[in-house]
């Protein structure tokens, strides 16, 4: 505030209490220079008996003086400035008709005299300025008319006050000060032969230029704290902005995964439905061929024992009717326990998902707070700042030695504290905008657990030919497991076992045609009973698992384009779509119908070599590149595959692992199977995957060469099955946290 500043400029808020809320009466001033009326002070030091209280409006510890409320220093240059708002306020009235201090008389007033206390008409008006009696009222005379211009300044209103009275000799004015007492106005009388005669006593125009100087050293300092103070605010919401902008993406990033996994999983329970349809159709087809197959012998038979052929025909009938509706009860169990499992991924997911919602809630919260705690402290020392500029500024343009000597000593000390304040920063980090919410995917990472040890291992070469070994394995829709391998000096096997290893069935499905014998066979289940065959040499087929047929074809009779040195390396099934998809040694993937009719072609991306498995994982196929060493997840929409993702490589021993054998259960988890040669020992190891297939959760090692991986769900509980090269079946539990 400038010297010239007037004092219309003054904001109303400057002259209110800050506990009463109205305009001074007989202000105090506190140590931290705000100002409270005399009597809202008493009633706080009467709550306080400790010896201090807080500031009502910047939380400063006051320390309260033995004299109680007298012992805080009247702000006279403040009431002064009160009685000119008293008179603006009056003087707002046209034509004012007033007692006059002079005359006494009702009577139109033209002016105030600050030395009465009063106003006065026009002639007493012209006898204070004229009238060498009333010579020391002349100075202290004002218009009604200057003050209606409320052009006033704070020198002009300090020359129209009264110079301050002695303490002790209230009848006479103050004529220096006592620096001892804290530049109390004192008489000569005084200041020679009364309590302050040993006292410092100094004139006042040298206090208050002292006292001048020194606070234009403080303002100077203040003033290079100015940008620390403004800006400290502007700082805290711009990083208050970042945590709610922080939040929101976190929350809509939480949203647009559980959207996706919730979608994954009604995918999945759709498919199992269809594929329970789908399964009851085929046995429903099953048991009217079988029907068919009967009546037709029955009419063969009937003329040489009809009674007799009519109660076999009954009684397979009824044995026929009775297996389907035990296959069918089966499958209702078995789809109802996928159904439960996938169900429980969903409270499962559901669950995470309110957890990392809270977590981002909480995360919000505490940043909020804390930045709440400095935004108020930011605030406060603003707010401090702004006062003492603003009482400084005032006094300064009083240009009043008094009023210099009175206030300027406690503005002074009260900048102390304000200084080392505003230098000192808040260490507002930048972790407070922002809001870490881990990865949904990665969070329900470990809803199924792998047990630690095998539930069982059972032997299912018992009884079988010598040189009889297993290459690849399977578990049907109906529950049964099947094997493909070869056997010394015969022809390849498909085998059918339950989960116990006990024998179903065993047949050959092709004649050898090399000489090693390595047709490497390969399957995936196609429906209820039939399962997909393929050999390394481009023989294909389709095997009932319940009529024990077998059809056969050979995949250059089915694509145009396939060459005298392509081979077959992998088969998966799409059972929804009833898709086949044959993987071969180069990196088109061929696509048939249920009926091994030709389809189109998928291309996999150029640095995917070889596929020696896949399996189809939602929309899109995991595929093990044997060449390339590596595990990735791609699509399977168009003529061309784009990679999805590649899954993280276990670091194992020091091993060179490579993929070779992969699964899924139904949750979407992933189960893949690594070769490599450590120390001249191959060497197997099982790894699970998050279904997303970004994280590999557990890495195991595995006994013996494992050629076969496959899920299964036997009562209710979803094993894992690995079967080696020799015919060890082992059985791991899959376990759903809760």
């Amino acid at each position: 505030m400038a010297s010239a500043a007037a004092l219309k400029d003054v904001e109303d808020r400057y002259f209110e209490c800050s506990v009463c809320l109205e305009n001074f009466k007989e202000p105090k001033l506190l140590p931290c220079l705000h100002r409270i009326c005399k009597g809202c002070l008493e009633k706080i030091i009467e709550k306080h008996k400790n010896g201090e209280f807080k500031c009502p409006l910047c939380n400063e510890l006051c320390d309260i003086p033995p004299e109680g409320v007298d012992g805080f220093r009247t702000d006279f240059h403040m009431k002064s400035m009160l009685e000119y708002i008293q008179l603006q306020q009056t003087a707002k009235t046209e034509d004012l008709t007033a007692k006059c201090t002079g005359c006494l008389k009702k009577s139109k007033i033209t002016s105030y005299c600050f030395k009465c206390k009063g106003f006065l008409c026009e002639q007493c008006s012209s006898i204070h300025l004229t009238l060498n009696l009333m010579k020391e009222h002349k100075g202290s005379i004002l218009s009604l008319t200057e003050i209606r211009e409320q052009k006033l300044t704070m020198e002009r209103l300090a020359s129209l006050t009264e110079t301050p009275r002695c303490q002790s000799h209230v009848d006479k004015p103050a004529e220096v000060c006592c620096g001892t007492c804290q530049n109390l106005p004192v008489c000569m009388v005084c200041a020679q032969f009364g309590k302050h005669k040993a006292h410092d006593i100094q004139d006042v125009g040298v206090v208050a230029e002292k006292e001048r100087s020194s606070i234009g050293e403080t303002m100077a300092t203040l003033e290079q704290c100015s940008d620390n103070v403004n800006q400290l605010p502007v700082r805290v919401e711009k990083v208050k902005k970042k945590l709610s902008e922080g939040i929101s993406a976190a929350k809509k990033k939480l949203e647009s995964q559980h959207t996706k996994l919730s979608r994954k999983i009604q995918r999945r329970l759709k498919d199992n439905d269809e594929m329970l349809k789908r399964n009851k159709k085929e046995i429903d087809d099953v048991e009217k061929q079988e029907v068919a197959e009967l009546e037709e012998e029955r009419k063969k038979e009937i003329e040489a024992a009809v009674k007799k052929i009519n109660d076999k025909f009954d009684k397979l009938v009824g044995e026929r009717r009775a297996k389907n509706q035990y296959l069918e009860n089966v499958l209702e169990t078995l789809h109802g326990e996928r159904g439960g499992r996938i169900n429980k991924g969903t409270t499962l997911v559901d669950r995470a998902y309110k957890g990392l919602d809270s977590s981002v809630d909480e995360q919000g919260n505490t940043h909020g707070e804390e930045l709440e705690k400095i935004s108020n402290e930011a605030a406060n020392r603003k707010m401090r700042y702004d006062n003492f500029r603003s009482t400084t500024s005032s006094i300064l343009a009083s240009k009043d030695n008094w009023t210099e000597a009175q206030c300027l000593p406690d503005i002074s000390k009260a900048s102390d504290s304000l200084i080392r304040e505003s230098k000192k920063d808040f260490p507002i980090s930048e972790s407070f905008g922002k809001v870490e919410a881990e990865d949904l995917n990665t969070t329900v990472g470990d809803i199924v657990r792998i047990t630690g040890e095998p539930e069982s291992v059972v032997d299912i070469r018992s009884g079988k030919a010598k040189g009889w070994n297993v290459m690849h394995m399977i578990s049907s829709y109906s529950g049964s497991i099947v094997i493909t391998g070869n056997v010394d000096n015969e022809p390849t096997h498909i085998t059918v076992i339950d989960r116990k290893g006990k024998l179903i069935s065993t047949d050959q499905i092709n004649q050898r045609e090399r000489d090693d014998g390595k047709f490497f066979p390969t399957c995936s289940p196609l429906s209820l009973f039939k399962v997909v065959t393929t050999f390394r040499d481009g023989n294909i087929g389709i095997y009932n698992t319940h009529t024990r047929s077998h059809i056969r074809k050979h995949m250059s009779d089915i694509v145009s384009e396939w060459g005298a040195r392509k081979q077959i390396f992998s088969v998966t099934t799409d059972q929804i779509n009833r898709n086949v998809f044959i993987g071969t040694s180069s990196r088109n993937v061929f696509v048939l119908d249920d009926m091994l009719n030709y389809r189109h072609t998928l291309q996999l991306p150029q640095y995917v070599g070889a596929p020696i498995d896949m399996v189809i994982h939602d929309d899109n196929i995991i595929v093990c590149d044997i060449w390339g060493k590596k595990a990735r997840i791609v699509t399977r929409e168009g003529p061309e595959a784009k990679l999805v993702c590649e899954l993280p490589e276990p670091d194992h021993m020091g091993g060179d692992w490579e993929p070779y054998r992969v699964c899924t259960d139904c949750n979407g988890f992933i189960y893949i199977l690594w070769e490599s040669d450590i120390s001249g020992q191959g060497r197997n190891i099982l790894t699970q995957y998050s279904p997303d297939g970004n994280n590999l959760l557990i890495t195991k090692d595995v006994e013996g060469y494992v050629c076969g991986i496959d899920t299964v769900l036997p009562d209710g509980s979803e094993k894992l099955l690995l079967v080696t090269e020799k015919g060890e079946l082992y059985t791991y539990g899959l376990v759903m946290d809760t």
